[in-house]
């Protein structure tokens, strides 16, 4: 399966054993997925059945394929759950707890009304990713992301501080954790 977002049309299938399933591609269902996914209680396997109706019209054949294709396209082109150095991402924003700013960092610099606009997904992680450090969701991330350890002044790190608390992110689990917990319910099926 290609990932490409400038290279030909954007997907609105994935291939699974020789077969073409149909996938939701709107943004809107794939934040929910992920909401789902990672920020509503529960283990996976309990949420498998919303998560394959969130992905797709027809489910494909087996339940192996059908994950195999959600997560082919919800990670989609350059996507990459590595920092440098190897470390695993850790979360650095939440469609639940910073919706308002997503919605106003689009607008500002895209002039983009979430709202009222049909994205493809990768379309919509494209732009998400892309979004300049005058909006104030990139500040925010900064604050998330800023290692106070490494500050010097002391008033710097107090603010900082403050920052990170005012805009923590409920759940804290990096990916790694979060694949890990994946995987171990995906192994038990099988």
């Amino acid at each position: 399966m290609k990932k490409s977002l400038l290279q030909g049309s954007l997907p609105t299938s994935v291939m699974l054993g020789g077969k073409s399933y149909a996938v939701y591609t709107d943004f809107r269902h794939w934040i929910q997925l992920e909401s789902l996914l990672f920020e509503e209680e529960g283990d996976f396997l309990s949420k498998l059945p919303s998560l394959l109706r969130l992905c797709y019209p027809v489910l494909p054949d087996t339940i192996e394929e059908a994950v195999e294709g959600m997560v082919f396209f919800y990670e989609g082109p350059g996507s990459s759950t590595k920092q440098s150095g190897g470390k695993e991402a850790r979360p650095v924003y939440s469609f639940v707890q910073d919706e308002v700013l997503i919605y106003a960092a689009f607008y500002q610099q895209y002039g983009i009304d979430l709202t009222s606009v049909a994205l493809h997904w990768w379309q919509f992680k494209a732009l998400l990713h892309g979004l300049s450090d005058q909006t104030q969701l990139a500040k925010v991330i900064c604050y998330r992301t800023t290692d106070v350890s490494r500050l010097q002044n002391p008033e710097e790190k107090r603010y900082y501080r403050r920052m990170k608390a005012l805009y923590r992110l409920c759940d804290t689990r990096d990916e790694s954790e979060r694949d890990a917990e994946i995987s171990r319910t995906l192994e038990s099926l099988f």
